[in-house]
C-alpha cells in the first residue's frame, strides 16, 4: 500500500468510495442526502482540501481529506477497513499538520471508537443543523 497527494483523475472514485461507505456507516441518515452532496463534494471540497489517497495495486481504497487541521472525511472500502488503512492515513496527517480535529456522528459507534484507539479525545458535542444529529468533536494533540 502506498499513500499519496490526491491527483484530480481520483475524483469520481474518491466519490464513489465517500458515498458508498457514508450509506453504510450512517444509515440513520437518508441515503438521498449523500447522494446529493456528491456535486458539493466533487466541486467545493475536494479542490479546497488537502487529501491524501491509500492506493494498492492501482486501485484506491481509502482516503482523509484535511481543512486545516481539521479531518473533513477519512473513508476506508469496506473490504480494507481493519486492516491499519485508516491509521496510516491519519499518521500521515499528523505528519503534514500536528494536531488534529475531527467531528463524528454520536450513531457512528465504529468511527468513534476508531478514532479513540488512535489517540483521540472528547472535545465537545453539537447538533449537525442539516440531520439533527449529535456530532462528537474530537481532537488529538
Amino acid at each position: 500500500m502506498i499513500i499519496r497527494k490526491f491527483k484530480h483523475p481520483d475524483t469520481e472514485e474518491i466519490i464513489e468510495i465517500w458515498y458508498n461507505v457514508s450509506v453504510v456507516a450512517h444509515s440513520f441518515i437518508p441515503k438521498e442526502m449523500w447522494e446529493s452532496h456528491k456535486d458539493e463534494l466533487r466541486n467545493k471540497y475536494l479542490p479546497i482540501a488537502e487529501t491524501w489517497v491509500a492506493e494498492e495495486n492501482g486501485n484506491l481504497i481509502g482516503f482523509i481529506s484535511l481543512l486545516g487541521n481539521y479531518i473533513g472525511a477519512l473513508f476506508i472500502t469496506p473490504k480494507e477497513q481493519g486492516k491499519g488503512v485508516g491509521t496510516k492515513l491519519i499518521e500521515q496527517a499528523r505528519r503534514e499538520k500536528g494536531h488534529l480535529n475531527v467531528g463524528v456522528y454520536s450513531k457512528n459507534i465504529d468511527a468513534g471508537r476508531f478514532y479513540k484507539k488512535n489517540g483521540f479525545a472528547y472535545l465537545s458535542e453539537e447538533v449537525q443543523p442539516e440531520t439533527g444529529e449529535v456530532i462528537i468533536n474530537m481532537t488529538l494533540e
